[in-house]
């Protein structure tokens, strides 16, 4: 190394002593760095300006220190008034990664700062500097002993005065934007629903910044950015929880511009709900003088505007405290006038809520005569009455809403309003839809997208029931006749494939972040559907006719694919003989997926499976593997209607090896003929949500209907699903959480529901708009014709916690769904509103629904959704 690089090496090891040492050590460094200066080979060293950025960059434990090193650099900086990255921007990122539990250790290091203009050239911008300034103060909590309070405001006021001075030696825009990103900062602060505390009382040094005649430009800049409400209530709550701890006069300013423009938007359950959260620490305010100056406008304005009568207990409690313990016991003008302004307050509340039991005896303990002409006035004046509270029991509605909201039957829809209840109660899938996010603005994820907008409203939604159009419209098969009574597994199932397809097709042809791969699933014919003249025979649904096959009567029933390569030959040769043989039941995914992420579908859905073909006669087998994302499960022949048999029985079964013999016989490739053999399911990988699809049908041919099976079945609260490993056979344990349940005696007529529990156990009917709390044993004891049919389970303990909530908090979804549901808030609430004023007039006294809704939802469904095979549907949406 050469000198320069050896003194520089030097004063960082004296420097790493001073910022991360003991006090032995911090000691030392000093010592060690005052001989290297008088050294003669110490001007001979150019950038000291690097040295003071690794170091502002570094792990800081002497935050103490810092001011000091700033000091002693300052002599050998050059101010340079036109850089792009000047020292502030390290300063700010030393203040953002380094804890300081001491507010004077950050006054101290910005009084350097306005001391040495070398850190602060004029023609430069400060704002991250500011930025991590007003972070940094959130930070410090108010101190207990009078001693360390009177500290703590002299502390918040130099950094006040130095966020002043920075100001006032901006140029007129850059003066404005720190303005704007300290208010920002700000902001995101104290509207953080999640933090554990309240931001300190010190940050309202920066509300001092800000002149009054801006406050409300400010304050109205806030309200229109389309913040939530939750938001905006931890907002005010955490302004109003500063009362009585700032003596500045711009915070009760702050409070009070709030406090209006939430009124002007009428978001009054907010005001209410932070009454009710700060009324005791707002009333402590009242108590101390310093404080009650400017507390005491706000304070009696909130009092004087409260329409709810459960906060009238709360408000009679604390006036009475602060009156009887504090501004009793002094003589002062300023308590005489808070005393009154309390009692007319209480006259108010009592004249309001009449019916308080308390009132009888309140006024005889009013220290003073309450001011009728005051009284009168205030009388007249607009009350906080929650919206909800306010129209709701004008309308008289026999429904409760449970916190579950219908979807209204756009005609015989049942069959989607099921599934799609069913899925909003998947959690980990309805997670995932509420997260996603287009990779860009060409996403055509149509369903996903409108699948996200319905569960954001189905989770989030006052209303008690919603109209699914744009689902239907976006997922409803081109062979689903409108008004008509639908299969609701198959719609499940096209549900899904559109699902999967829109995704694989987004992510291939997306311009966005993809190394992502799909194997396109149509290279993997579906061999298991060709019938022994050819002919495709699609998956089992409602409409279609099935008078030739005799598939129905087999063990399984689905179209899975389970070829790969080599093996499809050899299953075509099978196929060719017997049309069912390759048949498991299993609803296939798709092709081998290649991609480093899983799909959406398969993710959440998607199990794996191996088939296993053995020659009877060579003892040769056959293996092909598939993922599948349902089982379906079929009632075995020899079992009679009057039998009883659990869910777990025919899961046994399905994987029970089956014999291939007589018209089944498999063509093995290695004795070139027919041959007896059996074919072997074993299940590789096991699905976090396991779906089951019962086959209650069967075809009749004298007839030509699919009748119902009259089994019994014991549906299994927990189930076990056998899985091979290389080493072993394990067992998965599920948990059922939803059942699609069908009502009626045959599949082309009938109506869905849906039964499903939330993350506390408590079960929920969803019968189209009318939602019904119910039992787990409600469900065991349904007797034909309502018959459980499609059953979703999940793992027992999947997630750790994940999704132990039934949905996330609103504000962690993003901004569109967001604002989808305030707009939809504010609408049932105008709705609702408009309804409660023709009811008051005498028009009408009915609930409301949304618009395009059916009349008939107003009442439980009945047990089916149109009466014959023929009948046609009464009314419907398309």
């Amino acid at each position: 190394m050469n000198t320069e690089q050896i003194l520089k090496y030097d004063i960082k090891q004296c420097l790493n002593l001073i910022i991360t040492g003991k006090n032995a050590d911090v000691i030392e460094g000093w010592t060690r760095l005052q001989k290297l200066e008088s050294e003669p080979i110490y001007g001979q060293l150019n950038n000291y300006e690097s040295i003071l950025r690794e170091i502002l960059n570094d792990e800081i434990k002497n935050v103490q220190e810092v001011s000091k090193i700033m000091i002693w650099f300052s002599k050998y900086l050059m101010e340079k008034p036109f850089t792009v990255h000047p020292i502030s921007n390290d300063i700010a990122t030393m203040l953002r990664n380094t804890e300081i539990s001491d507010m004077s250790h950050l006054t101290m290091i910005l009084q350097v700062l306005l001391e040495h203009s070398v850190y602060l050239p004029e023609s430069v911008s400060h704002s991250k500097l500011c930025e991590a300034i007003v972070i940094s103060l959130s930070t410090f909590v108010m101190p207990c002993d009078p001693k360390k309070i009177s500290e703590f405001n002299d502390n918040a006021t130099k950094v006040q005065n130095f966020l002043k001075i920075v100001r006032s030696k901006s140029k007129n825009i850059e003066n404005d934007n720190l303005i704007f990103i300290c208010l920002q900062t700000l902001y995101r602060i104290i509207s953080d629903t999640k933090q554990k505390q309240d931001p300190g009382p010190g940050l309202a040094a920066v509300l001092q910044v800000v002149e009054p005649s801006i406050i409300p430009q400010a304050v109205n800049w806030i309200l229109s950015e389309s913040h939530s409400d939750a938001q905006l209530t931890q907002a005010l709550k955490v302004l109003c929880s500063w009362l009585p701890k700032w003596i500045g006069d711009r915070l009760s300013i702050w409070i009070m511009e709030f406090i209006l423009g939430l009124e002007k938007r009428h978001k009054y359950s907010i005001l209410i709900e932070v009454t009710k959260a700060k009324i005791d620490v707002m009333f402590r305010a009242l108590s101390v003088p310093v404080f009650r100056q400017n507390a005491s406008t706000i304070i009696f304005y909130i009092l004087k505007r409260q329409g709810s009568p459960t906060l009238f207990q709360s408000i009679i409690r604390n006036t009475q405290i602060v009156i009887s313990f504090f501004l009793m016991k002094e003589d002062s003008e300023s308590s005489k006038e808070c005393i009154q302004n309390l009692v007319d307050i209480m006259k108010i509340l009592t004249l309001r809520f009449s019916n308080q039991r308390v009132c009888n005896n309140l006024e005889s303990s009013f220290p003073v005569q309450p001011r009728m002409h005051i009284i009168k006035e205030i009388w007249n004046e607009h009350v906080w009455i929650d919206e909800m509270e306010e129209i709701e029991p004008i309308i008289e509605s026999p429904k409760t809403h449970l916190g579950k909201v219908g979807l209204s039957n756009l005609g015989n829809t049942c069959y989607m309003n099921s599934v799609l209840q069913a899925l909003l109660m998947t959690k980990q899938f309805c997670y995932e839809v509420l997260m996603y996010k287009p990779l860009n603005k060409t996403d055509d994820q149509i369903v996903l997208k409108k699948l996200q907008n319905l569960f954001a409203l189905l989770l989030y939604s006052k209303r008690i029931s919603l109209a699914p159009t744009e689902v239907l419209l976006a997922s409803r098969p081109a062979y689903f006749l409108p008004g008509q009574q639908q299969d609701s597994s198959e719609f499940l199932c096209h549900l899904l494939d559109l699902l999967h397809e829109q995704e694989k097709s987004s992510t291939i042809n997306g311009e966005a972040n993809t190394n992502l791969k799909y194997k396109d699933d149509r290279e993997i014919n579906d061999i298991s559907s060709i019938s022994e003249e050819g002919a495709s025979i699609k998956r089992w649904t409602t409409e279609e006719d099935l008078s030739g096959s005799i598939v129905l009567e087999r063990k399984t029933q689905s179209l899975a694919d389970f070829t790969h390569g080599e093996d499809l030959a050899q299953v075509q040769e099978l196929s060719d003989s017997h049309s069912d043989s390759t048949d498991s039941g299993i609803q296939s995914v798709g092709g081998e997926d290649t991609s480093t992420q899983v799909p959406l579908v398969h993710r959440v859905l998607g199990g794996k499976c191996k088939i296993t073909y053995q020659c009877a006669q060579c003892d040769t087998s056959s293996d092909n593997t598939d993922k599948f994302r349902d089982l379906q499960l079929c009632f075995p022949e020899e079992i009679q209607e009057n039998q009883e048999v659990s869910v777990q029985d025919l899961i046994n079964y399905y994987l029970t090896p089956e014999k291939l013999t007589g018209e089944n016989k498999y063509r093995c490739d290695k004795c070139m003929k027919l041959c007896d053999a059996q074919r072997i399911i074993k299940i590789l990988h096991a699905p976090t949500y396991l779906i089951l699809i019962l086959k209650h049908f069967r075809y009749d041919f004298d007839t030509r209907l699919r009748t119902k099976l009259r089994h019994k079945v014991m549906y299994n609260e927990t189930i076990q699903l056998p899985v091979s490993t290389s080493l072993c056979t394990t067992t998965e344990n599920y948990q059922l959480y939803a059942a699609v349940v069908h009502s009626g005696y045959s599949m082309d007529y009938g109506h869905y529901f849906t039964y499903a529990r939330d993350s506390k156990q408590n079960w929920y009917k969803f019968n189209d708009s009318y939602v019904s709390q119910t039992t787990f044993n409600d469900f065991k004891d349904l007797k034909p014709p309502d018959t459980p049919y499609i059953l979703f389970y999940e793992k027992t303990v999947p997630f750790e916690g994940l999704y132990d909530e039934d949905k996330p908090e609103l504000l962690t979804l993003n901004k569109h769904l967001q604002e989808l549901v305030a707009n939809d808030t504010t609408a049932y609430i105008e709705e609702l509103r408009h309804q409660a004023e023709k009811s008051q007039r005498g028009r009408h006294n009915s609930i409301l629904f949304r618009k395009n809704e059916n009349s008939d939802d107003e009442n439980p469904p009945p047990s089916n959704c149109r009466g014959a095979v023929n009948m046609p549907a009464s009314r419907f949406l398309y």
